[in-house]
């Protein structure tokens, strides 16, 4: 059974849709995995509904098997208001080119307020380049669409309510916020035992995920395995990708665009400060947890994933590679805590977008300031020894790339402080130290 977790606000504005009244067209997407069928589940549950799974077919065939749904929302429309939902409805059209011309004429034939359409779709790249288009007239009974993305940590977490939150941030380093693969980690095992049940072993549910997923998103899967892989090596620049791929700088950029376009990849936007200068440009990297892992730690040991054991494999290639993804995750993760700070005013001010300082001498994780002009800077260490003075002095020298001293200093680290860095942030009112326990 599929435990419902967060999803409480895409909840509540299917419900205020459906309550709305109104014959309407709602569009739910997200990637596939993200859960829009467990949430379509627990939308429908204590309402009358008709689901329809959409699949390519001729339109003759189409029509064979979407006139006996059709009827049946007309006969229960005639007695309740009810949701007909059309699962990945992008496909209708694949081989039905007037399917959207023909079900405006369909819709306008259901009984008068009673019908709330809900159509779903994994296609987001169709979805927020071509649906308006391709949809015409019946678009104007649309409202803006809902897209479902991957779980933040505090969702996550929720999800694993007797784990600590160190483990909680390696499963988020490995699998991030995406349910459908957090589904089936059994936090009763170790990390381990969860890596090679799941991913290494051949008959694991996502041994083949990351090419599965990729083939159905997208086209000529050796070119943008080839992007991924090169930004998997954590050398984000545009300069670095031209070099190592051989690829022409459009046809990466184009490629890039479509992998941001399935939510796996982002151009990096450094925190500009005075001295603009100071900062690189041009960086990109995979934001899927899952991708990063796979292309980080498998993919270029593809020859040992299929010729050694399980165990072996994770030895030599995952053990050892598992401190670097857990330390990005905890980097999301420490923002993610300030960013709640922030809201709910638990910081001694108000402080606008928080981002990371790319700068040419120095890379600073957290960082923000106020409209008035305070800044607050912030650390993660990931590591099994505690954060140091020295790593607090690195912080300063990595500031002062911005042309001006820092008001508020947060340092999180997962091991700590020492007795000497926790003695001088007592002593001085604008140094907060956070270790996981404070989280």
């Amino acid at each position: 059974m599929v435990v419902f977790i967060g999803r409480e606000k895409e909840l509540a504005i299917l419900n205020q849709a459906y309550l709305k009244g109104g014959n309407s067209i709602v569009v739910l997407y997200g990637r596939e995995q993200i859960g829009k069928t467990t949430l379509v589940k627990k939308f429908v549950q204590d309402k009358t509904y008709v689901y329809y799974q959409a699949r390519e077919l001729s339109e003759k065939e189409q029509n064979r098997y979407f006139d006996k749904v059709l009827f049946s929302v007309k006969e229960k429309a005639e007695k309740e208001r009810i949701v007909f939902v059309v699962d990945e409805f992008d496909l209708m059209q694949k081989g039905y080119k007037t399917f959207f011309a023909d079900f405006l004429t369909k819709f306008d034939e259901f009984p008068k307020g009673q019908v709330m359409v809900l159509f779903v779709s994994s296609a987001i790249g169709w979805v927020e380049n071509d649906m308006v288009s391709d949809m015409g007239e019946l678009a104007k009974y649309m409202s803006l669409p809902i897209k479902l993305k991957e779980f933040t940590f505090v969702e996550m977490v929720d999800r694993f309510p007797e784990s600590t939150t160190k483990d909680c941030i390696l499963i988020y380093g490995i699998l991030g916020g995406v349910p459908g693969y957090l589904e089936h980690w059994n936090p009763k095992e170790s990390v381990k035992q969860n890596i090679v049940r799941l991913i290494v072993d051949k008959k694991g549910v996502l041994h083949t995920e990351a090419q599965r997923f990729l083939k159905t998103s997208l086209r000529e899967l050796p070119f943008y395995s080839t992007i991924l892989s090169v930004l998997a090596e954590n050398e984000p620049k545009l300069n670095y990708l031209f070099t190592r791929t051989g690829f022409s700088r459009a046809k990466i950029s184009v490629y890039i665009k479509n992998l941001i376009q399935i939510d796996v990849a982002e151009k990096i936007f450094s925190y500009e400060p005075e001295k603009r200068d100071s900062v690189q440009k041009g960086l990109y990297g995979i934001t899927d947890s899952f991708l990063q892992f796979w292309y980080q730690l498998i993919y270029p040991n593809f020859s040992d994933f299929s010729m050694q054991s399980p165990d072996e494999f994770y030895e030599a290639h995952i053990k050892n590679g598992l401190d670097e993804l857990a330390g990005k995750a905890y980097q999301k993760v420490c923002r993610e805590f300030m960013e709640l700070m922030n809201q709910y005013h638990h910081l001694p001010a108000q402080f606008e977008r928080f981002g990371s300082l790319y700068g040419k001498s120095g890379f600073v994780p957290l960082i923000a300031n106020t409209k008035e002009g305070k800044l607050l800077v912030g650390t993660c260490k990931w590591s099994n020894e505690p954060m140091t003075t020295n790593e607090f002095e690195e912080l300063l020298h990595d500031i002062e790339q911005t042309g001006k001293e820092a008001d508020y200093y947060y340092l999180f680290s997962k091991e700590g402080f020492t007795n000497e860095l926790s003695v001088m942030a007592k002593n001085m009112d604008s140094i907060q130290c956070i270790d996981l326990e404070a989280m």
